[in-house]
């Protein structure tokens, strides 16, 4: 998933909702919340299935997937054992069961749930939906973020979202933890509005990183948001001198889009 730096879009935007205690946070406190997948409001977050291509699951294949698994769940296991494993579940045809496979894929909803933090963005600060959906209704404001500092200072994998009309299926053999990454970097064709980036990082779920003010390198104030929030977010920037582009938006008066002013 991850991109190289040099590959990235040199800044990558967050709308924030200016009403919501923990949005004003990203900006006010200097602070990135990794959320979760239960978190979304896209209900294949995290619950991808575990669905093997089909040309993997031949008799063989399963016998030497189910002798893999016995290694590594059962190291102290004798031959014996791991041969008796492997025969009961190829017979049992397990990589078949549905009722196995739901079971595996519940706890795999758990695994994602506990383990990954997400930070998500976009590449475009104009986007009328996201300003209607994550910027409550063009009341909020977007930070444009220096993708090279988010990086360094969030770490984890970096890269774009892959739209698709199929979720994506696991190899039999494939490494589980970049089939992880794909599960938490795909989602459907309807979503591809938000032409989205994101963070996905190991045992970081819901963690709270700091980050240093020179990552923010513009601000964008809805053009619902009131004089007051915008006063006060203006003040916060030259307070404690960031360096950063402020835009005011504004409705085009001849096509449907919106425009941005610079006012700082």
């Amino acid at each position: 998933m991850t991109k190289k730096v040099y590959e990235m879009p040199k800044i990558l935007y967050k709308y924030r909702d200016y009403k919501n205690t923990f949005n004003r946070r990203t900006l006010f406190e200097l602070e990135l919340f990794l959320a979760t997948t239960s978190m979304f409001n896209d209900p294949y977050e995290g619950s991808i299935p575990f669905i093997y291509d089909p040309i993997d699951l031949t008799p063989e294949n399963i016998f030497l997937k189910m002798r893999q698994l016995a290694i590594m769940e059962h190291p102290n296991w004798k031959e014996a054992e791991i041969q008796k494993y492997c025969f009961e579940g190829q017979s049992k045809n397990l990589l078949n069961d549905d009722k196995h496979i739901e079971q595996f894929n519940e706890q795999n909803r758990k695994d994602i749930d506990n383990t990954f933090g997400i930070f998500s963005m976009t590449i475009h600060p104009l986007n009328y939906l996201m300003w209607s959906h994550y910027g409550n209704s063009h009341t909020g404001f977007c930070l444009g973020f220096d993708s090279a500092i988010l990086y360094e200072t969030v770490g984890g994998s970096l890269g774009p979202v892959h739209y698709d009309t199929e979720v994506p299926k696991l190899r039999l053999f494939g490494d589980i933890y970049d089939f992880h990454l794909k599960q938490l970097a795909t989602k459907s064709e309807i979503w591809k509005y938000e032409d989205e980036y994101r963070i996905v990082k190991s045992n970081a779920a819901r963690q709270i990183i700091t980050y240093p003010k020179e990552m923010i390198k513009q601000i964008y104030l809805g053009f619902k948001m009131s004089l007051s929030q915008k006063y006060k977010i203006i003040d916060f920037a030259k307070t404690n001198n960031i360096d950063c582009q402020i835009f005011e938006i504004s409705l085009d008066k001849t096509t449907f889009k919106l425009n941005n002013l610079r006012i700082y």
